[in-house]
C-alpha cells in the first residue's frame, strides 16, 4: 500500500447494539484492527469527513451499517406531582432504558417509569437510553 492509499481517515468502532464505543483518526491500513480490540460483534468503519465530529458517540449510533442521528425520548423533561404519596408521574420509555438515581442504576423492565412521593421538593432522575436515543434527565417537582 502506498502512502497515498494509506491516508488518514476518521473512524468509529460500534457494537452489535449500534452504540459507538470509540472514534478518532487512524491510517486506513489500521482500521481492520480496531474492532478486534473490543471483541466479537464489534465493527470499525470509516466516517466521511462531513459526518465526523469529536463527540459523534453522543449524537449518533449505527443502524444497519449507517451512521444515524440519535432521537430524543421526551419533549418534556419537567413534571409536577402532588407530594401526597398517591399522585403519580408515568413515563413511557424505550425498551432498554435504565434510570440512575441515588447512585444506583436500575433497569426499567416494563418500559414505564413511575414516580410517587410524599417528600416535597425537586427530584432529579438521569436516564440511560439504548444506542438510538440521547441520554436524558427528568426533574419532578413535588408540591
Amino acid at each position: 500500500m502506498t502512502a497515498l492509499e494509506d491516508r488518514t481517515i476518521h473512524y468509529i468502532v460500534h457494537g452489535p447494539d449500534g452504540a459507538i464505543r470509540q472514534s478518532g483518526d487512524c491510517a486506513l491500513s489500521l482500521l481492520p484492527h480496531y474492532a478486534g480490540i473490543y471483541g466479537e460483534g464489534f465493527k470499525a468503519i470509516e466516517v466521511p469527513a462531513d459526518q465526523y465530529r469529536r463527540d459523534i458517540d453522543a449524537h449518533c449510533y449505527v443502524l444497519d451499517g449507517v451512521i444515524t442521528s440519535k432521537s430524543i425520548v421526551l419533549d418534556v423533561t419537567e413534571y409536577t406531582v402532588r407530594a401526597d404519596g398517591f399522585d403519580t408521574v408515568r413515563l413511557a420509555l424505550p425498551a432498554g432504558t435504565s434510570v440512575l438515581h441515588a447512585g444506583e442504576i436500575v433497569a426499567i423492565e416494563d418500559n414505564v417509569f413511575e414516580f410517587t412521593t410524599d417528600v416535597l421538593g425537586d427530584h432529579r432522575f438521569s436516564f440511560i437510553a439504548r444506542a438510538g436515543f440521547h441520554h436524558f434527565e427528568v426533574t419532578i417537582h413535588a408540591v
